[in-house]
C-alpha cells in the first residue's frame, strides 16, 4: 500500500475513534466531520475495490445521525485497518476433551451487531463449555472466518453450529421451532436473570451491541428480558461477560430440574 494511501486511512481511523469519544447523539464536531467526509470520498480516487467501496460511505455521515449511525459505519473501516481488539493474543491455551461429556442442550445465542470479533470469539467458547447447540450471527457481528474470532474462540468455531442470517429471519426461524428468546438487557422492566427460567423449552439468549445494546423493536419480540445486577458505578457488563453469566444460570437450573426428575 502506498504511503500516502496509508497515512489517509490511518487519519480516517483517527477521526472515527475521536469523533465517536467526544461526541453525542446529535452532535458532531463540524470541522472533523467535515474533514473525515472528503477523506472518505477520496478513496474513491483509489484502484482497491474495497476502498472504492468504502467511499461510498460519505453520503451517509451527516450532522444530524445519530452516535450509533455513526459507529456502525466505522465497523467496515476499522475491519479494513484490522483494528480489532487485541486481548486473544493472551489467552493461554490448556488441554481440551476429545469428546463431549454430555449431549449439548436446547440452547441458543443470538449476537446481533457485535463489533469486537473478541467478544464474538469469546461466546463461541463459552457456548461451547455450556454444551449448547448453535450460535446464530445477525447485523455487522463478525463471523469464524476473520482470524481474530477464532483466535478468542480457542477453537470451538469447529465444533460449534453457527448461522449467520438476518436479525428478522433469525428470530422468526427460532419462534417457528417455539424457542424462547430472552434478551438480556439493563432494562427497567428486565426481571432479575436469577429468577426462574423454563428450562424445559428450547431457550435462545439474545445480546446486543457492547455500547447501544438492543433497540426497542427488537425488545418487542423478546419473550421476556433479563438484567444481571450490578453493585458498581457501571451499570452493565461487557456482552460476552453477560452471555456467560446468563448462560451458566440458565444451565444450573436445567441440572435443578433434570435431578427432581
Amino acid at each position: 500500500m502506498e504511503v500516502k494511501l496509508s497515512k489517509t486511512l490511518e487519519e480516517i481511523h483517527k477521526l472515527f475513534v475521536g469523533l465517536e469519544k467526544d461526541s453525542k447523539d446529535g452532535g458532531f464536531d463540524g470541522q472533523l466531520l467535515e474533514e473525515l467526509i472528503n477523506l472518505i470520498a477520496s478513496l474513491e480516487k483509489t484502484e482497491d475495490p474495497i476502498l472504492k467501496k468504502l467511499s461510498r460511505y460519505k453520503d451517509s455521515l451527516t450532522p444530524t445521525m445519530t452516535l450509533k449511525h455513526f459507529s456502525t459505519i466505522a465497523v467496515p473501516f476499522e475491519r479494513y485497518l484490522k483494528k480489532s481488539l487485541t486481548d486473544d493474543d493472551f489467552l493461554i491455551s490448556s488441554t481440551d476433551r476429545d469428546h463431549l461429556v454430555t449431549p449439548r442442550t436446547h440452547l441458543h445465542f443470538i449476537i446481533d451487531n457485535m463489533r469486537s470479533a473478541f467478544n464474538v470469539g469469546s461466546i463461541f467458547r463459552t457456548a461451547d463449555t455450556l454444551g449448547a447447540q448453535k450460535i446464530w450471527l445477525t447485523g455487522y457481528t463478525p463471523t469464524p472466518h476473520q482470524i481474530q474470532v477464532e483466535k478468542a474462540a480457542l477453537g470451538s468455531t469447529l465444533v460449534m453450529e453457527w448461522e449467520n442470517k438476518t436479525f428478522q429471519d433469525c428470530i422468526r426461524e427460532l419462534k417457528s421451532k417455539n424457542f424462547k428468546i430472552i434478551a438480556l438487557e439493563t432494562s427497567t422492566n428486565a426481571k432479575d436473570i436469577s429468577l426462574d427460567f423454563d428450562v424445559e423449552s428450547p431457550t435462545a439468549f439474545l445480546i446486543g451491541n457492547e455500547r447501544f445494546g438492543l433497540d426497542k423493536d427488537q425488545l418487542e419480540l423478546a419473550d421476556e428480558i433479563r438484567r444481571i445486577p450490578t453493585y458498581g458505578v457501571k451499570n452493565s457488563l461487557n456482552a460476552a461477560v453477560a452471555a456467560a453469566i446468563a448462560g451458566y444460570e440458565w444451565r444450573k437450573q436445567l441440572a435443578e430440574v433434570q435431578h427432581v426428575l
